[in-house]
């Protein structure tokens, strides 16, 4: 791109309103999150940040060749759960590939089981995600929302951040399991060949971790999710339910209660 430094000031200054509008609305969004968080209670409602982290690419300290051009790649979801001053760190792994409506879906199942078991007394979760439309930020999603009661028992919010809010907590959560594997995989030699290998052994790191630490249980909860139940889930419940579905104007929603 080339140009004079005056055409380079009148772009800026063209652009300049949507900068601070955007500016604007991501501090905002980002002081009612905090709230939110900070009125969280077991007895009342958990926030929820979910986040789908890069996939992870399965590689092998000695192979030959030709298996860079058959690695086998890993899907890794990430949940942080907020109540009050506690934390919970989560993180759903699966063979599914397709970052999509089916897989959130499946990933709320799980994490609405998960509060019920540890936080038994919670009422309600609100949902916290970027605006990704793909998986996120889309009809067929808020379609599921208005179903979340029925299909889990469980009131739901979700809240959507702004484009390019930085990095949150999820975004650490897929660093340590990544970053651990691949040490361990290319200093020891250690075989992880498919995405169950890579849960195995990332349960079972974390579970030696906190027991060197002297903690109760890990850091990380570690999931599997199987790509024939979120199969399942979608022919069985979800393409019936998004043969309903009429809008496509979600893309300026902040915040959807149900």
């Amino acid at each position: 791109m080339t140009g004079s430094i005056e055409a380079l000031l009148a772009e800026i200054e063209e652009q300049w309103p949507l900068f601070m509008l955007h500016t604007f609305c991501n501090r905002k969004q980002r002081d009612y999150i905090s709230d939110l968080r900070a009125q969280s209670t077991k007895t009342t409602f958990v926030v929820a940040q979910i986040d789908f982290s890069m996939n992870y690419t399965l590689i092998r300290q000695r192979e030959v060749q030709q298996g860079f051009f058959s690695q086998s790649q890993v899907s890794l979801f990430t949940v942080h759960l907020t109540v009050g001053k506690e934390h919970f760190d989560m993180a759903i792994i699966s063979n599914s590939m397709e970052h999509n409506v089916a897989f959130v879906y499946c990933a709320q199942q799980i994490i609405v089981d998960y509060v019920k078991k540890n936080i038994p007394l919670a009422k309600k979760i609100i949902y916290v995600s970027d605006g990704a439309s793909s998986h996120f930020k889309n009809n067929a999603n808020m379609l599921n929302l208005a179903y979340h009661k029925d299909d889990f028992n469980m009131d739901a919010d979700w809240v959507f951040t702004a484009t390019g809010h930085g990095k949150g907590p999820g975004d650490g959560i897929g660093a340590v399991l990544k970053s651990t594997a691949r040490r361990i995989t290319l200093s020891k030699n250690i075989l992880l060949s498919n995405p169950y290998d890579f849960f195995q052994f990332s349960k079972k790191h974390q579970l030696e971790t906190a027991t060197a630490a002297g903690r109760r249980k890990p850091a990380i909860d570690l999931f599997f999710l199987e790509e024939v139940e979120i199969h399942r889930n979608k022919v069985n419940v979800l393409n019936t339910r998004q043969e309903q579905l009429k809008s496509k104007g979600n893309s300026k929603l902040f915040t959807i209660y149900y």
